[in-house]
């Protein structure tokens, strides 16, 4: 049959494939037109009938629906929460914008901005530990606690890889670098202080040239220790360590107790010197003025005022002595065993007074009483109360205790 023989049921027999070729009709359609028409097709179905009824589809109408619940639920994602304690960093774009997001209720576009959260008041902290060798080159074993707080949550997200494992690895560097400056004595006991403040001056020094964006809060030293093969040693070292301040610290206070007894006794001789300086001027003073008295009566009787002072001054020194020395004119002196004689009279307390009879060699009769008494010879006369016996040869001999 030819190609285009006619009568073949409307089909196109062309070689070429012009006949199957779809009229310029048909292709002016709009995307949406031939959409529709393939879901009257699907609903229509290979056996559905002529007479059931078609749902009319509005598919912009669907598609603008579907675009509008993918806005709000973009919209509605965008919205974050920042504590008091925190700080947001936002990246558009994977660019980093210099505003920091504040503490509140914020919103982000989604899938254009990032947001990272960091923690700028909180205090974090490590640990960094390990055997180290000091300036004796000595092996100790040092623990330090580092702790450090967020300044600039922008530095400390890009500025550095990994924050913590880089100043963990500042920390043990300037540990280790002021345990070698330092020696064995001074980690183990009194020097761990001024260790720590230079660690961490030392620490800050090194962090400052990477620019991390923290600050160092605080560094403690958690232990030092001398490997265990030593331990024993040096407990022993520590302990006589101790018991040498404990001796100083007990020197240094005898020191002060004794320095403040000696300025006490040295306070106490001033005082009483000075008291000796104004008695012995006073008595200058009295003894002027008894004079100055005296002296108008010495003018006008001087033998009387003489001898009235003679036998004042010898009443006052004899007073004072335990021994009686009697002069009979006749150039003996007696001595008399005046302790004796008043030991028995002590020993005698149901008699007021006690008298002695003695006979001496030369004669004398002398009697003793608890009344004053003076010693004088035939010449003199006493005036005070006495008790006096007249011997053989007509001396008189009187005792007395002191007014």
């Amino acid at each position: 049959m030819a190609w285009n023989q006619p009568g073949n049921n409307g089909q196109n027999n062309d070689p070429w494939g012009n006949g199957n070729q779809k009229k310029p009709g048909n292709s002016s359609g709009s995307f949406f037109d031939k959409v529709n028409d393939i879901l009257k097709k699907g609903s229509s179905g290979n056996g559905g009938g002529a007479g059931k009824a078609k749902l009319p589809i509005n598919f912009p109408v669907i598609i603008g629906g579907i675009l509008l619940v993918i806005i709000v639920i973009w919209a509605i994602s965008g919205f974050y929460t920042i504590n008091q304690s925190q700080r947001g960093v936002i990246t558009r774009f994977g660019q980093v914008q210099q505003e920091i997001v504040q503490p509140g209720l914020n919103w982000k576009p989604s899938l254009i901005d990032q947001v990272y959260i960091v923690d700028t008041q909180g205090t974090r902290n490590f640990n960094v530990q390990g055997f180290m060798i000091t300036a004796g080159e000595n092996l100790v074993f040092v623990e330090m606690n580092v702790q450090y707080r967020v300044s600039n949550p922008i530095k400390y997200l890009f500025n550095v890889t990994n924050v913590e494992d880089s100043l963990r690895q500042a920390a043990d560097s300037a540990l280790r670098t002021e345990v070698g400056s330092s020696n064995m004595d001074a980690i183990l006991t009194d020097g761990r202080a001024v260790l720590e403040t230079r660690t961490k001056e030392e620490l800050v020094h090194i962090i400052s040239n990477y620019d991390m964006g923290i600050s160092i809060v605080d560094l403690n030293f958690q232990s030092a220790r001398p490997p265990e093969e030593v331990q024993d040693a040096y407990n022993d070292a520590i302990k006589a360590r101790e018991d040498r301040e404990r001796e100083i610290n007990k020197a240094e206070a005898d020191k002060v107790q004794l320095v403040q007894q000696a300025e006490g006794r040295s306070a106490r001789i001033l005082a009483d010197a000075n008291a000796y300086r104004v008695r012995i001027e006073l008595e200058a003073e009295g003894d002027v003025a008894r004079f100055e008295k005296l002296l108008p009566q010495y003018k006008s009787a001087p033998e009387i005022t003489r001898e009235r002072l003679y036998i004042e001054t010898m009443e006052r020194i004899l007073s004072n002595t335990n021994k009686i020395i009697v002069n009979d004119k006749s150039g003996n002196l007696l001595v008399l065993p005046l302790e004796q004689l008043l030991k028995n009279k002590s020993s005698d307390t149901g008699t007021s007074t006690e008298q002695f009879n003695l006979n001496s060699s030369n004669g004398y009769n002398m009697n003793f009483s608890n009344s004053s008494s003076t010693t004088t010879d035939s010449n003199s006369s006493t005036s005070t109360n006495s008790n006096t016996t007249r011997g053989s040869n007509g001396s008189n001999t009187t005792r007395t205790n002191g007014r």
